[in-house]
């Protein structure tokens, strides 16, 4: 009997054809249940010869392969990790408003180049999250700005840097600190002693002022999660591309 040399990673590679985890052709991993010994005996000395083989007759994914397996998991693995981690943050017992949500919705049109993924992600994220914690009367306030920042920086996605993204922290958490706030006030959320501000100019600054401790942990929360995780992003990158 010949074994099958499937390691469990099925994937192909666009440029060679090959399975990144066996080094097979897909007409030879098809076709492997029907071959015959003799076949199956070809097909392994074949793989010892298109493919690099380890000291202990173990398959080794070439540069080109291993390339595009870290791209795979740069794209892929990369967003549903962030996801995850954005829902735990929210979950677990943490500072008012200190929470990596804000830093997600400013890098995410660089980690993803789509907007329709990076709106997707959040969406997920923070649904994942509030279905545990419970909704909430400002919901609506809070998901559209950080939309509202994940649009708009998408469009300046490819600006982002460890020199700029100081400043790009602060301008996303101003704009969910005007609107979210906005929010409690028009929707007559409780205040300050548990009462409502009022419905004038003079309630909604109020509101405001109240609120600028939690633009603190907010805006330090964002910084804290975006430069890790650009760092990790940017060392992902340039692991796959000296391969």
């Amino acid at each position: 009997m010949v074994e099958s040399p499937c390691s469990g990673v099925c994937t192909t590679d666009p440029k060679s054809g090959l399975c990144v985890g066996c080094g097979r052709t897909q007409e030879e991993i098809m076709n492997w249940l029907s071959y015959s010994i003799s076949q199956k005996k070809r097909v392994l000395k074949d793989l010892k010869q298109r493919n690099n083989i380890d000291k202990n007759q173990n398959y080794m994914l070439s540069k080109g392969i291993m390339n595009n397996l870290f791209d795979i998991s740069r794209k892929q693995i990369f967003p549903i990790t962030l996801i995850l981690i954005l829902a735990l943050a929210r979950l677990i017992p943490h500072p008012p408003n200190f929470t990596p949500m804000i830093a997600v919705a400013v890098m995410s049109g660089y980690f993803f180049k789509n907007i329709y993924l990076s709106l997707i992600t959040l969406l997920i994220a923070m649904l994942l999250a509030d279905a545990f914690i419970g909704f909430y009367q400002n919901i609506i306030f809070v998901y559209f700005s950080l939309f509202l920042i994940s649009y708009l920086f998408y469009k300046v996605s490819k600006k982002v840097n460890f020199k700029n993204l100081f400043v790009y922290s602060f301008v996303g958490s101003f704009i969910f600190f005007i609107i979210t706030n906005f929010g409690v006030w028009a929707l007559g959320s409780p205040g300050l002693d548990n009462i409502a501000y009022e419905k004038s100019v003079s309630g909604l600054m109020e509101c405001y002022i109240l609120a600028i401790p939690f633009f603190g942990n907010t805006f330090l929360s964002t910084v804290i999660f975006s430069y890790p995780a650009i760092f990790v992003y940017k060392s992902l990158t340039a692991r796959t591309s000296s391969r």
